[in-house]
């Protein structure tokens, strides 16, 4: 069964499969040829099938994690803190579940560290040639989000009076270079995209948005970004002189937060891939849900620690500056900022798109004001809990959308039509308009499929609560729930005027 919009690419693995040729859904707002490529390459010895492409996923992420860790010992970071870095990668909860998908982040975050770990032991080791693998992985990271473009041009500051900066210029610019030339010819044979098109559009609304929404955006992207780095950060607080000065900052943030936003963001706002109800499963099947009564109690202290890592963090960056001769920090700060300046133009303010941030947040992390050997313990530990979190939100993940399939493939056993179907976004995604020969005669996947492109309600729908003039035919269970909302799903038929 898919997950979130991994239906999306999941086609044209199989387009490619069936036809030998390369198809992206107009529903795709990104070209990820390399992606397609390398799930097709799974998928064609082992066979299609979302298990199969999430495989291709795990891999990559593994491979990306690697590549943090190897960029950390370029740095001169130990083994162990290096490990952890890597570690609190691995473990990010968004990182973790979306590596059991076939979406777009994973992919696009491992190949783009692995090409700054080359560009950054080209640096270290004046080793200008292995600029050259760094190119190809930034290209590639390019096939899979176009944003891969600012990879190559994060480079650029750390090159400096640098000697031999003409033997940079033949990688850096071909890198560039073939990024351009790919994306004029994606775009004219592969046709246009409509969920790009519609980002296209939205620039020219970018300056009517008040200089003050921006600003609260980007106070929430900082606590849900810095986050899954609290294992470090807080395991820095083993310092003393780090504990107080992050306490000092904590402080001095809740009183600037409390006259200008009139509150503390929550590093994990409800209904984003990582909430206090659950990882990406429920708010992309119908019916709203309230938060848990669990989550309403534990809000406050989340909070709490929000902002003491924002003030660990802060704390972190200042101490950072002493480093900022090394070129290798140089790149992940430019990095840092181009991604970030990426995330507003883009309008895409989501904690899985903030994952670009994390090679950078983690080497911050470590610097001058990381944790100590005994510190490096506590962020074991806090680690550990982390794993904890992802996995089982991810089991839970997995478990949704498949109980939300069988209960699809079961209504469609009993003579139900396809469309007459409300299985959640990716479900219909995948089943409508990814396959529009399940639509009844006529109807258009552009216009037609509930939840995806259409407000039609059907007959029968899957939903997290009852919902008003449905009766309930059915109810699933969910095996792998713990600490999150609810427990099952129901199973809907429309009654129409309570008959």
């Amino acid at each position: 069964m898919p997950v979130i919009d991994d239906w999306v690419y999941a086609w044209s693995v199989e387009h490619f499969l069936k036809t030998g040729k390369l198809r992206v859904l107009e529903f795709s707002s990104v070209y990820p040829l390399a992606q397609i490529l390398w799930g097709a390459l799974f998928a064609g010895v082992a066979g299609f099938s979302f298990g199969v492409l999430r495989l291709s996923t795990v891999v990559l992420a593994v491979l990306g994690c690697w590549a943090l860790y190897l960029t950390l010992r370029e740095l001169t970071f130990s083994r162990a803190a290096s490990l952890l870095g890597a570690l609190a990668l691995a473990l990010d909860p968004v990182y973790f579940a979306l590596s059991f998908s076939f979406m777009t982040d994973v992919p696009f975050v491992a190949l783009s560290t692995i090409s700054v770990y080359y560009f950054i032991s080209a640096l270290h080791r004046h080793q200008p040639a292995r600029a050259w693998p760094g190119g190809l992985f930034a290209v590639s990271a390019f096939l899979v989000r176009p944003i891969g473009i600012v990879i190559p041009l994060s480079i650029v500051p750390a090159l400096g009076s640098r000697s031999g900066r003409r033997l940079w210029l033949a990688p850096l610019s071909i890198a560039l270079l073939t990024m351009v030339v790919l994306w004029i010819v994606m775009s004219r044979t592969l046709g246009p995209l409509d969920a790009g098109a519609a980002r296209v559009q939205q620039f020219r609304w970018w300056l009517t948005i008040p200089a003050s929404r921006y600003a609260a955006w980007n106070i929430a992207l900082v606590f849900e970004a810095v986050f899954p780095l609290a294992p470090l950060l807080l395991a820095s607080l083993s310092r003393v002189r780090v504990a107080v000065a992050a306490t000092m900052a904590a402080l001095m943030l809740v009183s600037v937060l409390h006259f200008t936003l009139g509150a503390i963001p929550s590093p994990l706002p409800d209904w984003q891939t990582w909430s206090l109800q659950d990882i990406g499963a429920r708010a992309m099947i119908g019916g709203a849900l309230t938060p848990s009564a669990w989550s309403m109690r534990v809000a406050p202290l989340v909070r709490a620690l929000g902002v003491i890592t924002i003030g660990a963090m802060l704390v972190a960056c200042v101490k950072l500056r002493r480093r900022f001769s090394d070129g290798g920090v140089r790149v992940l700060a430019s990095l840092g900022v181009l991604n970030l300046a990426l995330i507003n133009l883009l309008w895409v303010y989501n904690d899985r798109y903030y994952l670009v941030l994390a090679p950078t947040l983690a080497c911050f992390a470590l610097g001058p004001a990381g944790p100590t050997k005994r510190g490096q313990w506590v962020a074991g530990a806090l680690l550990f809990v982390w794993a904890v979190i992802a996995i089982s939100g991810t089991r839970d993940l997995l478990a949704v959308n498949a109980a939300s399939a069988t209960a699809a493939q079961r209504l469609e056993a009993a003579g139900v039509p396809s469309w007459e179907i409300d299985a959640g976004y990716a479900l219909n995604g995948w089943r409508l308009y990814a396959h529009p020969e399940n639509l009844p005669p006529g109807a258009d996947p552009r216009f037609d499929v509930p939840y995806v492109t259409s407000g039609r309600l059907p007959m029968f729908r899957v939903t997290n609560v009852p919902l008003p003039g449905y009766d309930i035919v059915g109810v699933v269970a969910l095996g792998h729930t713990w600490w999150q909302v609810t427990d099952r799903l129901y199973v809907l038929r429309w009654q129409p005027h309570g008959t």
